[in-house]
This record gives C-alpha cells, sequence and structure tokens, in this order.
C-alpha cells in the first residue's frame, strides 16, 4: 500500500509543468536584449534632449541680448524732459548781443535737462501799457569763439535780446535727437544701407532724466573683459567675435557740464563693457578698394541684404572713417558651405534738413538711422552630444528706433532748424570727442 502511494506521488510530480535549463537561459538572453534596446532608447532620448537643450542656450542666450538692444536703441536719441519749477536766477544779464552767464534757480540741480543746444524759452514779463510780452527763445551757446563761458550747476551761457527780471521762468523745448545712433563723419543721399562693427548711441536711454552714451560692438575676445579690440584689425580678421554693450552717464559732475567721454576711462559712473553674446562665427569683409582716399560708395559694395521693408534687397556699404581716411571692414556671417554672407550689424540712414533764416543762412542737415538690423550666427561651445559636432545657430533682429525716426518726421515737416544738435563740451572741443 505505501509502495503505492509513492508510486502515484512520483507520478503527480512528473506531470507539473516546469523549464528546462535551455528555457532559461533564452528567457535570459531576450531579456538582455529587450533591456539593450531599452537603455539605446533611453540614452538616445537624453542625448536629444540635452542637444536641444544646448540650443536653446545659445538661442535664449542671443535673443536675451537682441531684447536689451531692442530696448535700448529705441530710446536714443530720446530727449529728458526739463526738470520743472526753473527760474532766472540773481541778476540777468543785460541784452548786447555776447553770450553771459545765465544764472537759473529751482528745486534739485539747477542745469538737470539742459545741454549746449537746448533751445529755452525764457520770460514772461510783460511790462508797459498796453503790456508787451518779452518771451524769448535762446540756444545754449555752444560756439567757443565767443569765449570761455561754460555750463556749470546752476548756470548756461546764452545771448538775451531782452531784459529779463529775476524768476522769470524757463522752459526747455525737448525735441528728439536727430543722431541719437551716432553717425559720425559722413554725408550722404537718401536710400544708403552701412556694415557697421559697433554701433554708437546716446539718449535718455533709462528713462531717469539723464543722457546715457553707449555703444553695441563685436569685438575680438581676450583674456580681460574691457581689453578687447574691435573686429577686423590686424590679427583679428575671423571668429570667434564677442558681442560687447558699454553704457555711461554723460555727467562729469566736477565741471556741472554733460558730455560724451572721450574715453572709456573717462567713464564718471566707473561702467564697464559687459559681455553679451560671444563664439560669434564670421569673417572680415574683403570688397575691392583699400585704406586711402574715400572711395565711392559703389566700389565699397559689401553686400545686397535681403530687405524685409522693400521686398527686394539693398545694397549694403562698408563703414568708412572720413576723418581718418581708414576702411574699418564689417564682418560677415558664415553661411553653411563657410562662405561670407549678410553683414552682422547694418543700418539704413537717410540725410536731411534745411537751411534758417540766418545772414549768411546756417545748415541744419543730419543724417538719420531709420532702422537697425543685427545678424548673428552663433556657435555652441560643446559639442552636440547627438551628432558630435558643434551647432550653429543664426538669429536677426530688425530694430526701428522710433526717436530718430520721429526726428526725421519733424524734420520733413519744416522743423529741421528745432532739432537739437549732440550735445558735446565746447571747451574741451568744437565737434564730437568720441571713442
Amino acid at each position: 500500500m505505501e509502495s503505492q502511494r509513492r508510486h502515484y506521488w512520483r507520478a503527480a510530480m512528473s506531470d507539473q509543468p516546469g523549464f528546462t535549463l535551455i528555457e532559461l537561459l533564452v528567457s535570459v538572453g531576450i531579456i538582455i536584449i529587450l533591456m539593450a534596446i531599452m537603455f539605446l532608447f533611453i540614452n538616445a532620448t537624453q542625448q536629444r534632449y540635452r542637444s536641444q537643450e544646448m540650443l536653446a542656450q545659445v538661442s535664449q542666450g542671443t535673443r536675451s541680448a537682441m531684447e536689451v538692444m531692442t530696448q535700448e536703441l529705441n530710446q536714443a536719441g530720446y530727449n529728458p524732459p526739463f526738470v520743472p519749477n526753473k527760474t532766472l536766477g540773481g541778476t540777468p544779464p543785460t541784452p548786447d548781443g555776447l553770450v553771459h552767464s545765465v544764472t537759473i534757480s529751482g528745486s534739485g540741480l539747477a542745469t538737470k535737462g539742459i545741454f549746449y543746444g537746448t533751445r529755452l524759452v525764457i520770460g514772461n514779463n510783460c511790462p508797459g501799457t498796453p503790456p508787451v510780452c518779452k518771451q524769448e527763445e535762446v540756444i545754449v551757446n555752444s560756439d567757443p569763439s565767443y569765449g570761455s563761458t561754460g555750463m556749470t550747476a546752476t548756470s548756461f551761457p546764452a545771448i538775451l535780446q531782452y531784459a529779463h527780471s529775476a524768476n522769470e521762468p524757463i522752459f526747455a523745448r525737448t525735441y528728439p535727437y536727430p543722431q541719437g545712433i551716432i553717425l559720425d563723419n559722413r554725408t550722404m543721399g537718401n536710400g544708403q544701407a552701412i556694415a557697421v562693427n559697433k554701433i554708437r548711441f546716446f539718449g535718455d536711454i533709462l528713462d531717469t532724466g539723464d543722457l546715457y552714451y553707449g555703444e553695441y560692438a563685436l569685438q575680438c575676445s581676450g583674456s580681460t573683459v574691457g581689453t578687447w579690440i574691435d573686429a577686423c584689425t590686424t590679427g583679428c580678421t575671423t571668429g570667434p567675435f564677442t558681442l560687447t554693450r558699454f553704457m555711461t552717464k554723460l555727467a562729469d559732475p566736477s565741471n556741472g557740464y554733460f558730455k560724451i567721454p572721450a574715453s572709456k576711462a573717462a567713464a564718471y559712473d566707473g561702467a564697464t563693457i559687459s559681455p553679451l553674446v560671444d563664439n560669434i562665427q564670421g569673417t572680415c569683409s574683403t570688397p575691392a578698394g583699400g585704406p586711402g582716399s574715400p572711395p565711392t560708395w559703389t566700389q565699397w559694395t559689401v553686400y545686397n541684404a535681403p530687405d524685409e521693408t522693400t521686398g527686394g534687397t539693398t545694397p549694403v556699404h562698408a563703414r568708412i572713417d572720413y576723418a581718418a581716411v581708414t576702411y574699418v571692414p564689417p564682418v560677415l556671417n558664415v553661411n553653411a558651405d563657410g562662405t561670407a554672407g549678410a553683414p552682422a550689424m547694418w543700418f539704413k540712414v537717410n540725410t536731411y534738413g534745411s537751411y534758417d533764416a540766418s545772414t549768411p543762412p546756417i545748415p541744419h542737415f543730419s543724417t538719420y538711422v531709420l532702422d537697425v538690423r543685427v545678424m548673428l550666427t552663433v556657435q555652441g561651445r560643446q559639442r552636440d552630444p547627438e551628432s558630435g559636432t558643434f551647432r550653429v545657430q543664426r538669429l536677426q533682429a530688425h530694430i526701428v528706433p522710433r526717436n530718430t525716426n520721429n526726428a526725421l518726421n519733424i524734420a520733413n515737416n519744416g522743423g529741421a532748424t528745432y532739432l537739437p544738435d549732440i550735445p558735446y563740451d565746447p571747451n574741451t572741443a568744437h565737434g564730437l570727442p568720441l571713442p
């Protein structure tokens, strides 16, 4: 009986399902293959994510820089409103056709918001019967041939035509500066476009009531921020380049007047040059001609750039400094095939103005920057984990400076003689003491 039970038990056990060693090895192999495929997929996904993240970082950094440029260049040429509650102080000068120091009084810094070339409306004194109001408009003197009378914290030089009394009000005309984006030493016709490596501008950029001077420049990378040199100089004709920003207040508190600093070393508020975008790819252009006498614009055409405002192309010319009679090649973007493409920075300009009623007539012409184009080809600092190459992205911005365009509209409607010149200190130089 016992042996019979053991027989049945063995038979039952032999009928139970199970895996052989071969089956187990096959199953483990399949699981390993599936896990390898899964890990390859996860790794590819991670590389794709890292690749997109690196590209996004390049794009975001460049777009952030262009947003800063758009905001500040739109403020270029903005003339801050005159601080209110300003009146004539002391005993006003005798009107004798000569330049005198006119003292003013009021809350805060007396001459805040007044610069050389500013048009001031003085007076509301109405003596006599019937009353005659001797209100007049004066221009803050900027001609050093009249003498050394300069602006201070509480006075400005001007020629008065009428006798005034103390406490008469002073108002200022705050038309925009037509050369808020500075185009120096150049006279040209309408419709020109110029490629540059440095955009210089000024105005009430920060909307604080003060004038600021700024630069955006393509520069060759150096070891120390602030020691970099402008692009396309000897020994620096190919990228990578760096887009830098410089900003300083146009105030010299030791003398009480406002002027554009002669150099960055003379920045009055400790301003420094800061990098905005680095590893910009490009090469300096080599148009026909060379340094020497200023060539014609046709000789110096750099690129026929697509112009969305006209639906066609615009011939963009090299920047020429006619004062030093030197040629500064602009940086051109590098195309996918390695050839030079469109300029990295260029703008369209228009020269307009008129003569006033003086004898002889005095010209009031300015060159207005109508729009600014920025196109940057930026290469990533690290190799793309997916392709193993350096990713490159090209971004561009089209900026229409509203203040310089408003100034052109004023000039087109007969107001060229009322637009202010670039404010400078006539006691240091009769011109533009610019970097």
